[in-house]
């Protein structure tokens, strides 16, 4: 029989997403549970693929039932033991276990000889510490309600499947057990949920941003915490987990607190100085290597989406599939020009991409480019994929132009906060392009969720003509924004106050 305590049969959970985000952060969980308002949430995209790899992963197990979760906590908990009783059930699919105070859903219960097989799926391609964290929680659970568990498996993608774009997908899924490794970690989670049942009968506890806000998951609380820190916690210097930790056990939480003694680094230095006097430094240098940039000069940038479920023939999971690029187009002289290439039709768009890329780049001149890894690996992917444009596609590498070294050398404001995303930097630069007056789309994963809504989702022709102009405006805004960078940094250096806040 499962078994409720006194607090599940109150209706007063606590659930594997309390108890994970309390193990990257008892602080975390204290929001979660007590300030849920001060959270910046919003679905993503890696919420939405684990939905849809969810559903494809119970294609597997033929004839299971998926316990409702409509109808409340204690409804779930019924319906679990009216299955679990039923011989004629192989599998149950969000199956819901309480004991302590703590429920959780399994993704999939399989029965076996003598007892329950308990599937836990992931979005990712292999097994990682968090994931066995996530089955011990609920073999814990699971365990003190009553159920016998067999074995414990992680399903996950096979990252090596290649589609055969039939619309069946034999072979996408790995089956790894893990009973072992996370029946081991039982004992320790057991004592980690009743410290954080403490925790959550307490007080806030006293924690400040630090590597915890970022891994292994984004806190949606981050900003909350770091206006608490002033708005320039310490966690803000880049690559500088140690830094930031030797700071903290100091006591040192707000940057512009932190003599600069304790800093070696150059860059640490300048981000904490800049921070400190709250004005933008632009140091010497930047104007003499942009103009020697010869002309026609390419400003190009790729929006790619990523299947956990490959949509097309021949691609893999997680592959980057391009689908958009924008290119400005700056002639010595003349009016600066755009072309562009986005397909919403559902099919591959990658052949058409390339051949259009290519008219559009010619054979001379420097394509700028804002962190040249993505765009140099999507080409050379693109050369792999079309034999005959081989020769033509690999010469784009050739002439490409990072922006983002030479930003990244000479300019920082204090509002940039640690990062000299091309987002950061155009919103301190020239705010009067700030992604936050585009509609709708403002960042990458927002294009890609976007995309993914035209091609695939249940629009009417407006919304899905709106979603499009949105992309359009959001890639054009990238390419107009390397243009209007490099523009303003020749600006201001040119001036006669070189700091230049605009």
């Amino acid at each position: 029989m499962i078994a409720n305590s006194d607090a599940a049969q109150a209706g007063r959970y606590l659930g594997k997403t309390g108890i994970q985000a309390g193990l990257q952060c008892p602080r975390h969980l204290h929001q979660l549970v007590h300030n849920p308002t001060r959270a910046k949430r919003e679905e993503t995209l890696a919420m939405r693929t684990g939905t849809r790899v969810g559903e494809q992963a119970r294609k597997a197990f033929a004839g299971g039932v998926c316990v409702a979760r409509d109808g409340g906590a204690d409804a779930a908990l019924a319906q679990t033991q009216r299955l679990l009783d039923d011989p004629g059930v192989d599998a149950i699919f969000e199956a819901a276990f309480a004991a302590d105070g703590i429920i959780v859903y399994v993704d999939v219960l399989r029965r076996a000889a003598r007892g329950w097989e308990l599937i836990e799926v992931k979005a990712s391609t292999g097994v990682k510490d968090t994931h066995i964290d996530d089955v011990a929680i609920q073999l814990s659970v699971a365990g003190r309600a009553g159920l016998n568990v067999e074995r414990a498996y992680l399903m996950h993608i096979n990252g090596g499947y290649i589609h055969e774009g039939d619309g069946e997908y034999p072979g996408l899924f790995v089956l790894e057990e893990i009973t072992a490794k996370a029946r081991a970690h039982v004992a320790f989670i057991d004592t980690q949920i009743a410290a954080l049942q403490e925790i959550l009968a307490g007080a806030e506890p006293e924690v400040h941003p630090g590597p915890q806000c970022k891994q292994p998951y984004p806190c949606e609380f981050r900003d909350w915490c770091d206006a608490q820190d002033g708005g320039y916690p310490v966690a803000l210097l880049p690559n500088a987990a140690a830094v930031v930790g030797a700071l903290l056990q100091q006591g040192l939480y707000d940057l512009r607190e932190v003599p600069a003694e304790l800093l070696e680094s150059d860059r640490h230095l300048w981000v904490r100085n800049v921070t400190v006097t709250g004005r933008a430094e632009l140091r010497p240098g930047a104007a003499h290597t942009l103009e020697m940039l010869a002309y026609p000069r390419y400003y190009l940038d790729f929006e790619c989406i990523q299947f956990a479920i490959p949509a097309w023939r021949g691609t893999s999971p997680y592959q980057q599939l391009p689908f958009q690029w924008s290119c400005h187009i700056e002639r010595e002289g003349q009016a600066l020009e755009h072309h562009e290439f986005l397909d919403t039709c559902g099919q591959d768009p990658r052949r058409e991409f390339a051949e259009r890329l290519l008219a559009a780049c010619g054979e001379r001149g420097p394509i700028v480019v804002y962190n040249q890894s993505f765009e140099k690996r999507i080409i050379r992917e693109l050369a792999d994929s079309f034999a005959d444009l081989r020769v033509p596609l690999l010469a784009l590498p050739e002439r490409v132009f990072d922006l983002l070294p030479v930003v990244r050398a000479h300019y920082y404001h204090p509002h940039m906060k640690g990062s000299w995303s091309i987002k950061n930097v155009l919103e301190c630069l020239v705010p009067e392009l700030s992604y936050r007056h585009l509609a709708g789309v403002r960042d990458g994963t927002q294009a890609q969720a976007a995309y993914l809504d035209i091609v695939f989702g249940d629009l009417s022709v407006h919304e899905r003509q709106t979603l499009t102009e949105n992309l359009r405006r959001y890639c054009k805004r990238d390419t107009f924004a390397m243009y209007a960078i490099v523009e303003r940094l020749q600006t201001l250096e040119h001036a006669t106050v070189p700091e230049g806040t605009p």
